[in-house]
C-alpha cells in the first residue's frame, strides 16, 4: 500500500560474502517515484501510485555483481476522498465574489500522500466560472454567469483515479434599489440614483449600464441620460447617479422607464412621467421611512423636479441643520459630523445619542426654488442595532447544508461575525462548520446533545446578536443518490445506491430496506452509510419523481428523496458558439446521470463511454484501436462503406444505437459485437458527404448516451 515498508531478505549462496545492493528498478536505493529501499532491504513504497504500478526490487550480490535475484512489487491504493464540506442533498450556494472554504478529506489505512488537486468545471468556464485555490478556498465570479452551476473537484495527487466533486450554484441576492422622481417637467433635469447593496461577505461587480423606454418615444425623444458619478453609499453599498435631461416636447404617452442593469444580470425599473411646464416644482426625499440605531448615519437622497434650480434645504423637526436632541444633518460620510452649506441632494442624518422626544422624527428637504414645496422621512430611533437570523430554526441531516440570512435593523453595515454554540460544541468541528457568508454544513454525526444555535454578531456591535435553533438528526437519513436523475423509459432496470447515515447495516440480522415509490425491495446495506437495491423498469416508465426511502428493522423511516425522472429529447439541438458570441442564453439543457452511477466505482468504471476507437480489418477480422481521428474517405461517386470498431470497459453491444452527426449522409448499416467490450460498425457515406470533422453517438436500451467527439473525419 502507498507509503507503508515491507521488508525484503537476500540470501546468498557459495560465497561467504552474503552482502548485496539493494535498487529499485534499476535505480539504486530507489527514488521517490518508485519508493526507497535502505541498505537492509527495507522498502518504503512511494506516496503517489506510480504508472506502472508494478515495480522490481533488486538484490545484486557485492561478492559478484553479475548475480542477482529479484522480486515483483505491485503498488496499491486504498486511498478514498471526501468532501464532507461540500456535502448533503444539494448544490452549495456561493454567493458572487465571496469566498467559500472546502475541505478533502483523503483517508486511507496507509501512508499515502495526502495533497489534493482542485479544480473547477461548468458552462461558464473559464471565464465566469470562479477560481479555486490550491487549499479549497472557492472564489465565485462578481458577474452571474448564464449558467450558474459549477463543479468543484478535489482530486488525490496519490492516486488521480480517486476523487470527488461537489456542485456549487453561484448566487445573486444583493438588493439594487433605483430612487427616480415620479415626474420630470419638460425641458428639465433630474437626478437618478442606483444603490447596490451587496449580501454580507459577499463582492459583486458593481458597474451598472443605464437605458431609456416608452411607447411613445424613442432615443433622444425620450431625453438623456449622463452618468454622473459612484460612489460609497454607507457601509458595503455603492450608489451611482445618473443626470438625466428631460425632452423639450412630452411624448404621448407621456410614460418613460428608466432601466438600470448591473454587470451580475439583474435589472430594476421604475417609470416615471413627463409633465408640461404647468406642472410646478416638487420634491421626494428617499427613503420615505426608516428604523435607525442611535448614533448611525443614515443617507438621504432628494428629488427635484419642475425646476432647474434643484437646490434644497434641509431641517429635522423643524430645526435648520437639526440639533443634538433629534439629529444633525451631515455631509454624505463625514465623522465627526459636517454641516451642509449647500443645497446638497444627498445629505446624511446623523441619529442623536439617545431615543429623542417625540420619536420618530421629521427630517425634510425643502426647494429652494418654492419653499412651500417639500418632502420628508420618518425616521424611528431605536437604541441600538438589532439582528435577525432567518430562517430562526432549521432540522439538518448530518452533513447538509443550510444557508442563513442575517439581517441588522438600524445600520447600513449589515456585516456579521457567525458562530455555532451549543452544550456539545466541545470541541472544533464536532457541530459543523459555518461560512463568513452563513452557509452551515452539519457534521458527519449529531452532537450529545444534538441542539445548537447558529449566531450572527453584529461587527459594528459585538454586544448585539441574533440567533437560529438548529437540530441535527439522529434518525435515519438520506443524504444523496446514485443516479439521483434518470431519462423515463430506462428499460432494463438498474441498481439505486443511496447514501445517508444511520441505516442498519446488513449483518447476520435484518437490515434496512429501501422503498421505491413506497414498495420495499431487497435491499443490501453494506455499511450505516450505503444501501443499494434494483429499480425495475416499470418504476422510471413515466416521467415525473419517484420517492425513496430507508426503512430501519422496526418501522423507523428516513426522509423521502426523489429520484427524478425526466422526459428524453425528443430531437437533439446543435449550439453554435465562436469567439464573438461564446455563450448562449436561453437554452434549457436537461442532463441526467447514468443509469450505473449506482454501481461504478473508480478502477471499475462501468459507465458507458467509449475508451478507443480505430479501423477494422473486414479482410483479416481484426480491430486496430487507435490514431483517432479515423478518416473516412468519401467515394468519387455513388456510395462506400467503412468499417470502424469500438471499445468500452462497460462493454457495446447491437442492443445499442450508433448515431452519425451531420444532415444524415453518414450512418449506421450495421453493426456485430466481435468480443472483449468491442463492437465493429459498418458506415455508409455517400461522395456528397459534407467533409468535417463528426461526433459519434451511442445510447444504450436504457437511454444512457455517451459521445466520441470528432473522432470520425470525413473527407
Amino acid at each position: 500500500m502507498l507509503g507503508n515498508q515491507f521488508v525484503f531478505a537476500a540470501a546468498v549462496k557459495n560465497s561467504s560474502d552474503s552482502t548485496v545492493t539493494w535498487s529499485v528498478n534499476g535505480v539504486a536505493g530507489g527514488e521517490a517515484q518508485t519508493g526507497m529501499i535502505t541498505a537492509d532491504g527495507v522498502y518504503t513504497a512511494p506516496g503517489d501510485l506510480p504508472i506502472p504500478a508494478n515495480l522490481t526490487v533488486t538484490a545484486t550480490s557485492h561478492a559478484d555483481i553479475s548475480k542477482s535475484g529479484t522480486a515483483r512489487v505491485t503498488v496499491q491504493s486504498d486511498v478514498s476522498i471526501s468532501l464532507p464540506s461540500g456535502g448533503g442533498t444539494g448544490a452549495v450556494p456561493v454567493e458572487l465574489g465571496a469566498t467559500h472554504a472546502f475541505l478533502a478529506v483523503v483517508s486511507s489505512g496507509a501512508h499515502p500522500d495526502k495533497s489534493v488537486l482542485w479544480s473547477v468545471s461548468g458552462l461558464a468556464c473559464p471565464l465566469l466560472c470562479g477560481s479555486v485555490d490550491a487549499s479549497g478556498n472557492y472564489t465565485a465570479p462578481q458577474i452571474l454567469p448564464g449558467s450558474p452551476n459549477v463543479t468543484l473537484t478535489a482530486r488525490s495527487v496519490a492516486d488521480s483515479s480517486r476523487q470527488v466533486s461537489a456542485t456549487i450554484t453561484i448566487t445573486s441576492n444583493f438588493l439594487l434599489q433605483l430612487s427616480v422622481p415620479s415626474t420630470v417637467p419638460i425641458s428639465s433635469t433630474a437626478t437618478f440614483i442606483a444603490t447596490l447593496n451587496p449580501v454580507p461577505g459577499s463582492n459583486p461587480s458593481t458597474v451598472v449600464s443605464w437605458s431609456l423606454s416608452g411607447s411613445g418615444c424613442n432615443g433622444v425623444l425620450c431625453g438623456t441620460l449622463s452618468v454622473v458619478t459612484e460612489q460609497s453609499a454607507g457601509g458595503n453599498a455603492t450608489a451611482a447617479s445618473a443626470s438625466y435631461t428631460s425632452p423639450i416636447v412630452s411624448p404621448a404617452p407621456n410614460a418613460i422607464v428608466v432601466t438600470v442593469t448591473p454587470n451580475p444580470s439583474k435589472a430594476v425599473q421604475q417609470q416615471f412621467s413627463i409633465q408640461g411646464a404647468s406642472a410646478g416644482v416638487s420634491v421626494t426625499v428617499s427613503p420615505a421611512t426608516a428604523t435607525w440605531a442611535i448614533n448611525h448615519h443614515l443617507t438621504l437622497t432628494a428629488q427635484v423636479s419642475g425646476t432647474t434650480n434643484t437646490n434644497v434645504t434641509w431641517n429635522v423637526n423643524g430645526v435648520a441643520g437639526g440639533g443634538a436632541a433629534m439629529g444633525r444633518i451631515c455631509v454624505v460620510a463625514s465623522n465627526p459630523c459636517q454641516a451642509v452649506t449647500s443645497g446638497a441632494l444627498q445629505v446624511d442624518y446623523a441619529a442623536p445619542a439617545t431615543v429623542p422626544t417625540p420619536d420618530p422624527v421629521t427630517v425634510q428637504a425643502v426647494s429652494v426654488a418654492d419653499v412651500s414645496k417639500s418632502g420628508t422621512s420618518q425616521v424611528t430611533i431605536i437604541n441600538h442595532v438589532l439582528v435577525t437570523v432567518l430562517p430562526g430554526s432549521a432540522l439538518v441531516v448530518p452533513l447538509g447544508v443550510q444557508p442563513f440570512v442575517a439581517t441588522v435593523l438600524g445600520t447600513d453595515n449589515q456585516n456579521v461575525v457567525w458562530q455555532i454554540r451549543g452544550a456539545g460544541c466541545s470541541s472544533a468541528g464536532i457541530c459543523g462548520a459555518i461560512t463568513p457568508a452563513g452557509v452551515y454544513t452539519a457534521p458527519g454525526a449529531a452532537p450529545t446533545p444534538d441542539a445548537l444555535q447558529v449566531v450572527a454578531i453584529s461587527s459594528e456591535d459585538p454586544s448585539q446578536s441574533g440567533s437560529a435553533n438548529v437540530t441535527i438528526s439522529t434518525g435515519v437519513n438520506i443524504l444523496t443518490l446514485h443516479p439521483a436523475s434518470v431519462y423515463a423509459g430506462a428499460a432494463n432496470g438498474f441498481t439505486l445506491k443511496v447514501i445517508g447515515t444511520g441505516f442498519a447495516a446488513s449483518t447476520s440480522g435484518s437490515g434496512a430496506v429501501l422503498l421505491i415509490g413506497g414498495t420495499a425491495r431487497t435491499t443490501t446495506c453494506s455499511a450505516a452509510q450505503e444501501c443499494i437495491a434494483p429499480v425495475t423498469a416499470a418504476d422510471v416508465a413515466l416521467a415525473g419523481n419517484v420517492s425513496v426511502q430507508v426503512q430501519n428493522p422496526g418501522g423507523t423511516e428516513s426522509n423521502a428523496v426523489s429520484l427524478v425522472v425526466a422526459v428524453p429529447n425528443a430531437s437533439d439541438d446543435v449550439i453554435s458558439l465562436n469567439a464573438g458570441a461564446p455563450e448562449v442564453s436561453g437554452k434549457d439543457i436537461v442532463v441526467v446521470e447514468p443509469t450505473t452511477a449506482g454501481v461504478s466505482i473508480p478502477g471499475n468504471d462501468v459507465d458507458l463511454d467509449v475508451a478507443a476507437l480505430g479501423s477494422f480489418s473486414a479482410v483479416n477480422n481484426s480491430c486496430t484501436l487507435g490514431g483517432n481521428p479515423v478518416m473516412l474517405t468519401r467515394p468519387q461517386s455513388g456510395v462506400a462503406t467503412a468499417d470502424i470498431c469500438l471499445f468500452s470497459q462497460s462493454g457495446l453491444d447491437a442492443s445499442m444505437s450508433f448515431t452519425v452527426t451531420g444532415p444524415g449522409d453518414v450512418a449506421v448499416i450495421a453493426k456485430q459485437p466481435v468480443g472483449l467490450g468491442i463492437i465493429r460498425l459498418t458506415l455508409q457515406l455517400p461522395a456528397t458527404a459534407a467533409p468535417s470533422a463528426r461526433t459519434l453517438f451511442i445510447q444504450n436500451t436504457n437511454l444512457d448516451k455517451t459521445a466520441a467527439t470528432g473522432t470520425l473525419w470525413v473527407k
